[in-house]
């Protein structure tokens, strides 16, 4: 109960701080995020990176890994912290080539 997951994810409007609170995301016109999925959600520092960026005119294309959960719960999360992105579909990448599936994204256009 006081691991790190349980007590972060207890409270929905914890929001804890980024280390690199001046990642600038304006060069950039597509965007992959990926995290570990927690509590079938993104873990809440994904929510304050969501937050205090400008995703507007963004594709955000999300991944992650998860133990069991899919990746849908995390999806709608994602795009109601951060609705002004354009967000593609997601992809759990647990036992699959990731730098393939990158590439493949990339190379795509999306």
């Amino acid at each position: 109960k006081k691991s790190r997951s349980s007590v972060e994810m207890n409270d929905r409007s914890f929001r804890p701080e980024l280390a690199d609170k001046d990642a600038d995301i304006a060069a950039y016109d597509r965007i992959l995020l990926g995290f570990p999925i927690w509590w079938y959600v993104e873990p809440r520092i994904v929510d304050t990176f969501l937050e205090r960026s400008d995703f507007s005119g963004k594709t955000v294309i999300p991944f992650a890994t998860s133990g069991g959960s899919g990746i849908e719960k995390a999806e709608r999360s994602l795009k109601s912290h951060c609705p002004q992105a354009n967000w593609k579909k997601g992809k759990l990448l647990n036992h699959m080539d990731a730098a393939a599936w990158t590439k493949s994204v990339l190379d795509s256009g999306c």
